[in-house]
């Protein structure tokens, strides 16, 4: 396919205005994004790669869980069960460089990636290139991300790390960005969100030199990146809040009678929490294996929290999700709950929680058991107002949005400007009111095509590999 544009997403992590502002964006054309429910990077970054809401792509936490043992699993790339965006390019000969963009590891969990270039994510258990020729090249800048913010004793010292981290990362973006071909480049910064997490007042405004010397830097390559690409977005997955209340979802569950617990265990649970991911991650690395083993008695636990960024609870019986939701409902913290069917559509519909717990604004919500509903804090978590900016050819510089965006909308829009067909089971919307009137990508007509349309394609590829390799052997 000719390539004719270049197109950079640039991902900030839990950006919201005020980080957008404090990075030296230009607010006029900062707009808001709506994330997914929940607000959490790994449904919401996978959202934003394939188009399609969590049902239809299968990710909704770092873990999965196995609904007949109630164990949970990591989720790895290939849990992701929609085409990436880079993967529907790859399949009409376009390249693209993939940065630290959750669930692209283990690589051969993405299908199509001839001559792609990724790097894995901040959460992966090894930090590693794709192709594996690259690693050596890279080595020195294959650094264990500084992302256990929950540790920093110091929060200046913390900052001083994450910019160190940081400086390094930036030779790596760079030297891709300037010395590779591609025709998208998506790179993700999660130092914002680890940031907003542990700097909960720089989202008033306040301390905020503190970390402008990593922003600083991020914004540095965002200039770089509009002088090589054609086409620039910025975006994140959510935003960000400051919370003032922190509100114990299963000791709520357990005051409702859906569970039984001792105080004792449950001390030695949260004092293993605390430890879990450090082994677990040991334990991939050396085994590989992706099962975590965690105590699941149905009669003791009817309804339960695993894990609280992801606002799901989970249903031992079926047949009580009404009586949970009554229950959740009357606490004065709890904003909704709601069944993923009222909220998603899509074949993956039953791997998602029996219920989300939305909280009220300020309030964050924690699967702990500590005997007590609630409890004041100060800190930084996610919400759903994320960001989204635009800019380049044939992009108008003022933009007003017929309906807010969303996390679905880029994958779309992508497939527009490079002028390739949609799936029409994509959730998003092409963004047209980001076009210029009198632009190319405004006066084209929008193409939706049967997603079979993509497997088609796909098996008219391996037809031609197949044909080719049979004429190189003098088969045919």
């Amino acid at each position: 396919m000719k390539r004719d544009k270049k197109i950079v997403i640039i991902g900030l992590d839990g950006a919201n205005k005020n980080t957008a502002g404090f990075m030296g964006l230009d607010l006029k054309n900062v707009h808001e994004m709506l994330s997914t429910i929940p607000p959490y990077t790994p449904p919401a970054w996978t959202s934003i790669l394939t188009g399609v809401n969590p049902a239809k792509h299968g990710v909704m936490d770092f873990q999965k869980i196995d609904f007949k043992t109630f164990t949970p699993r990591l989720t790895t790339s290939h849990d992701v069960k929609y085409y990436r965006i880079s993967e529907l390019l790859n399949m009409h000969g376009l390249k693209s460089i993939l940065i630290n963009l959750p669930m692209t590891y283990p690589f051969d969990g993405i299908r199509f990636k001839k001559d792609n270039i990724i790097v894995s994510d901040w959460a992966a258990p090894r930090q590693e290139i794709y192709p594996q020729r690259l690693n050596e090249k890279y080595q020195e800048y294959l650094l264990d991300p500084p992302s256990s913010w929950r540790k920093a004793a110091n929060l200046q010292e913390y900052a001083k790390v994450v910019e160190e981290y940081t400086t390094t990362r930036l030779d790596l973006y760079y030297d891709l960005l300037e010395n590779y071909e591609w025709d998208l480049y998506f790179v993700v910064f999660s130092e914002t969100d680890w940031l907003s997490h542990i700097f909960p007042q720089i989202l008033e405004g306040k301390n905020v030199h503190i970390v402008n010397p990593i922003f600083q830097k991020i914004k540095e390559f965002i200039d770089r990146v509009m002088d090589i690409a054609d086409i620039t977005f910025i975006t994140s997955d959510h935003g960000f809040e400051v919370k003032h209340k922190i509100f114990y979802v299963n000791e709520a569950l357990a005051r409702s009678g859906f569970i039984k617990y001792n105080h004792v265990k449950a001390s030695l649970a949260r004092f293993g929490g605390k430890i879990l991911p450090k082994k677990i991650i040991k334990m991939f690395v050396k085994t590989g294996k992706t099962q975590i083993s965690f105590s699941s008695d149905p009669q003791k636990r009817k309804a339960f929290m695993t894990s609280s960024p992801s606002w799901g609870v989970y249903l031992a019986d079926k047949t009580i999700k009404e009586h949970v939701k009554k229950a959740l409902k009357e606490f004065p913290e709890i904003s909704n709950v709601l069944a993923p069917e009222e909220i998603y559509d899509g074949p993956h519909l039953d791997s998602l929680p029996d219920l989300f717990v939305i909280p009220e604004k300020g309030v964050k919500l924690s699967r702990h058991i500590k005997g007590k509903l609630t409890e004041p804090i100060y800190m930084g978590d996610h919400n759903l107002h994320g960001i989204l900016a635009s800019y380049g050819d044939g992009i108008r510089t003022s933009i007003s949005f017929d309906s807010t965006p969303t996390v679905y909308d880029i994958a779309p829009t992508i497939l527009h400007i490079f002028g390739l067909p949609i799936p029409n089971d994509m959730d998003g919307r092409v963004l047209i009111e980001i076009f210029e009137e009198d632009s190319e990508f405004a006066n084209r007509e929008l193409k939706y095509v049967s997603p079979s349309y993509y497997k088609r394609t796909n098996n008219e590829e391996k037809l031609k590999n197949v044909i080719k390799e049979l004429k190189l052997k003098g088969k045919i």
